[in-house]
């Protein structure tokens, strides 16, 4: 049974292809909201001026011109062309039943360290990480059904890249 769900070489390429793609596509997310909430920043700060013909005064100098410099943090969230792509392909996967959520909870948490600490009594490093079943809480669903999600998100997944790849 085990050498039955054994993955060839060219099956966790595609796999590690579309890993990265989820991670571009969390890029693009983080990218997007960051830029969106400086921009209604500024836009609280424009109403602010139309409304009362001016800036408010305030007591010295600080925050005079902080416009500039939120506009200058945008420009550094770049999305970029594989950013795109990957959130083109993501929403290719036309997702009803939570897998694209799946996916980014997949990469973004699971086996990555939660907390570090030193056990008081050995002196020990411990570090905690996130572990499937804390996943699944996230998602308010059980283990069974995440892995489900992860495991039919990435086959869509790999499904449109490689429709993608027989199109170009």
């Amino acid at each position: 049974m085990a050498e039955q769900n054994r993955k060839t070489a060219q099956q966790q390429e595609l796999r590690e292809q579309a890993q990265k793609v989820v991670e571009d596509f969390l890029d693009y997310l983080f990218a997007n909201k960051e830029a969106e909430d400086i921009a209604m920043e500024a836009r609280h700060i424009l109403g602010t001026y139309s409304e009362h013909g001016g800036l408010p005064q305030g007591s010295g100098f600080s925050g005079f011109c902080k416009l500039a410099a939120k506009i200058d943090q945008i420009r550094r969230y770049d999305v970029t062309p594989e950013m795109q792509e990957a959130k083109r392909l993501m929403d290719s996967i036309n997702d009803k039943s939570g897998q694209v959520d799946a996916l980014c909870i997949e990469c973004m948490y699971r086996g990555k360290t939660r907390a570090k600490a030193v056990d008081p009594l050995n002196g020990k490093a411990v570090e905690i990480t996130y572990h499937t079943s804390d996943c699944a809480g996230m998602l308010g669903v059980s283990e069974d059904v995440y892995r489900k999600r992860v495991s039919r998100g990435f086959q869509r997944l790999e499904l449109a890249m490689a429709r993608e790849a027989q199109a170009a």
